[in-house]
C-alpha cells in the first residue's frame, strides 16, 4: 500500500544528538577520544564530585554556533545553562547540564529532496538546536544471562548539540532523507564525524498518526522511538511503528491525550518496537538555571564570523551541477 493509499497521515519529528568534534569535554578538560578503557577519561568535574565547578568549552560553543547558522536558525544574543534533573545509574550528578527556555538557537530549517521523486522538495523546520552534556554508558550483560550491569563514565560531559525538528516529516523516506542531508552538512562543516557506531550521532523519533475517521480527523498518542543505530533502522522502525499505531487505534480507539506519551525501543533482531516506559514531561525534570555557570552573550561579530566560515554549503553546490 502506497503512502497516498493509507487511511492515515504519518507525523514525524526527529531529535538528533550530535557529538561535537572537540578534544575536551563541555565543562572540563577530559579527553573525548573514543575507545579508551572504561572510566579512564573522567575527573571530579564530569563525575559530579561535590565542590567542583564547570567551565564552558569555548570551542564547543563555536562549533554549535556554526551549525546553527548553517541551519538558518535565529541566534538569540543571550542564552543560559539549566539543570535537567533525573536519575540514571550512568548520570552520577543526578542532573544534566542542558538548555531549557533560552536555547542558543531556534527557528531554523533544513531543505530536503529525493532524487527518486518519492516526495516533493520541502523545508523541514528546526525548533531549536541547543548544547548539553552527555551522560555515561550502561552496559547490560544479556548474552550470558547474568543480569548484571556495568557503568562506563567516559562519555559523561561529552559536548552534544541536540537538533530538534518540527513534526514536518510525513514518511520514513522523508525522515531518512532529512538525516542524510543533516549528516552531510555536519560532515561538510567539520563539526562532527557523525559516526553512529561510536555514538557520535544518535536519533530519537517522535511519531503519531492523523487518521481520517468517520467522526473526523483523529490523532493517535505520540510515541518516542529509541535505540536505532542506523538510518536504515530509523526507516524500518518508523514504518513498523506507524502500522502498529494504526492497528492499536483500531483495537483500542485511544486518541492523543487519552494515554500518556510513551517510549518504545527498536528491536533490530525482531524488527519490532517494544514499549519501555512512559515518557516524562518537561515539568518532571524540574529545570532551573545552573548556579555554577554564567550566561553566554553571543555578539553580532561572532555570528558574522560563523557565517563567513561556512563557505558554499552542499545544498547550494548541488544547484550548480
Amino acid at each position: 500500500m502506497s503512502e497516498t493509499e493509507k487511511p492515515y497521515t504519518v507525523i514525524i519529528g526527529l531529535e538528533v544528538h550530535v557529538q561535537l568534534a572537540t578534544r575536551g569535554k563541555l565543562f572540563c578538560g577530559c579527553s573525548t577520544q573514543f575507545g579508551a578503557p572504561p572510566n579512564t577519561q573522567t575527573c571530579p568535574v564530569c563525575i559530579g564530585m561535590p565542590g567542583t565547578l564547570p567551565v564552558m568549552n569555548r570551542e564547543a560553543f563555536r562549533l554549535a554556533l556554526k551549525t546553527a547558522v548553517a541551519l538558518n536558525c535565529e541566534i538569540p544574543r543571550f542564552t543560559k545553562w539549566d539543570r535537567k534533573q533525573y536519575y540514571y545509574p550512568d548520570l552520577p550528578k543526578g542532573y544534566q547540564i542542558s538548555q531549557f527556555d533560552l536555547p542558543m538557537s531556534q527557528g531554523g530549517y533544513l531543505p530536503i529532496s529525493d532524487p527518486k521523486g518519492r516526495f516533493e522538495p520541502k523545508r523541514i523546520g528546526i525548533i531549536r538546536a541547543h548544547l548539553e552534556e552527555d551522560a555515561g554508558k550502561s552496559m547490560h550483560d544479556e548474552a550470558e544471562a547474568k543480569a548484571d550491569s556495568r557503568i562506563d563514565l567516559n562519555r559523561c560531559g561529552t559536548p552534544l548539540l541536540e537538533i530538534v525538528s518540527e513534526p514536518d516529516l510525513r514518511s520514513p523516506d522523508e525522515a531518512k532523507a532529512y538525516l542524510t542531508e543533516l549528516k552531510l552538512l555536519l560532515n561538510y562543516l567539520g563539526v562532527s564525524d557523525c559516526n553512529m557506531q561510536e555514538g557520535s550521532l544518535r536519533v530519537d523519533a517522535n511519531i503519531n498518526l492523523h487518521i481520517d475517521a468517520s467522526e473526523g480527523k483523529i490523532a493517535t498518542p505520540i510515541v518516542e522511538v529509541k535505540n536505532m543505530n542506523s538510518f536504515r533502522a530509523v526507516e524500518r522502525a518508523l514504518a513498523y511503528e506507524a502500522q502498529r499505531q494504526y492497528e492499536a487505534w483500531r483495537q483500542t480507539g485511544h486518541k492523543l491525550g487519552d494515554v500518556p506519551k510513551s517510549t518504545h525501543g527498536w528491536d533490530e533482531q525482531d524488527q519490532v518496537t517494544r514499549e519501555q516506559r512512559s515518557k516524562e514531561e518537561s515539568s518532571d525534570y524540574r529545570y532551573f538555571p545552573d548556579p555554577d555557570l554564567v550566561p553566554v552573550i553571543t555578539t553580532d561579530e561572532q555570528i558574522d564570523e560563523a557565517r563567513a566560515s561556512l563557505g558554499e554549503l552542499p545544498a547550494y553546490l548541488r544547484t550548480l551541477l
